[in-house]
């Protein structure tokens, strides 16, 4: 079994999630606009310089962006996606709409402390639709050799799920991925981590984003196991002169 080395988000919860699960980790007298305070810690992985200069300002000044978002389930995981609807909503955390229509998620990020948390400058990133919690996610990175990879927590009761993100420029797009595309020995990968044990999960998820005119970004992505078994977009908007139909 390899041994994984990489920095894990010691933040775990009660059930249900939902923002409750910060209240005693919100770092005061801080303050952050986006996910990361300098996009070039991932320099070695891609060009800053020669990426969508809207990516970088997205990341870096996530508040300032408006989302829409459109998940589509797959045929055959349907009457699963439902179940898992109903449990996700009790829990308030990972609560991924059924409806394949464009709803508009707001957010806030909040200062998480670092000696809660374990890792480097770490902020959550609420997620709501229609006012109720859908994600909590802990943002951060690591760096294992000459790669920076995205470290994300997901609260669970008792639990963290990781997201551990590879990036790779894509012209002046960015892919994101939790699948090892260059090396077995890379981090990328979704893990589940208790206060005793850390297993690697057999979930993948993998995102383009790329910028389709100024201030105007898109995510389009997909998360599968074996198979696929949903995939969405996601459009990132700086001001409001975005138009519905404009999301393919």
């Amino acid at each position: 079994m390899k041994n994984f080395t990489f920095p894990i988000s010691q933040i775990r919860g009660r059930f249900p999630i939902g923002e409750r699960v910060l209240h005693n980790h919100i770092a005061s007298g801080l303050a952050y606009k986006g996910l990361v305070d300098d996009f070039s810690v991932y320099e070695k992985d891609i060009a800053v310089d020669s990426m969508s200069s809207t990516i970088r300002d997205f990341y870096e000044n996530t508040n300032n962006y408006a989302l829409f978002a459109k998940v589509k389930w797959h045929t055959w995981f349907k009457p699963f996606a439902a179940v898992y609807r109903v449990v996700s909503m009790i829990l308030k955390q990972i609560n991924l709409p059924l409806s394949n229509e464009e709803m508009e998620m707001t957010g806030a990020i909040v200062p998480i402390k670092e000696e809660d948390d374990g890792r480097i400058s770490p902020r959550a990133w609420i997620r709501k639709i229609n006012g109720k919690v859908c994600f909590v996610a802990i943002y951060s990175y690591h760096r294992t050799g000459n790669s920076t990879y995205m470290n994300i927590g997901l609260p669970l009761p008792g639990a963290t799920l990781l997201g551990i993100l590879q990036l790779e420029q894509c012209g002046n797009s960015l892919k994101l991925s939790s699948k090892k595309c260059r090396s077995q020995a890379s981090d990328a990968g979704t893990y589940l981590s208790t206060k005793h044990f850390l297993w690697k999960v057999p979930i993948e998820e993998q995102f383009y984003v790329e910028e389709r005119s100024p201030g105007h970004l898109i995510a389009i992505g997909c998360g599968y196991a074996q198979f696929r078994f949903y995939q969405y977009s996601i459009v990132f908007v700086i001001n409001s002169s975005y138009r519905k139909e404009e999301i393919g």
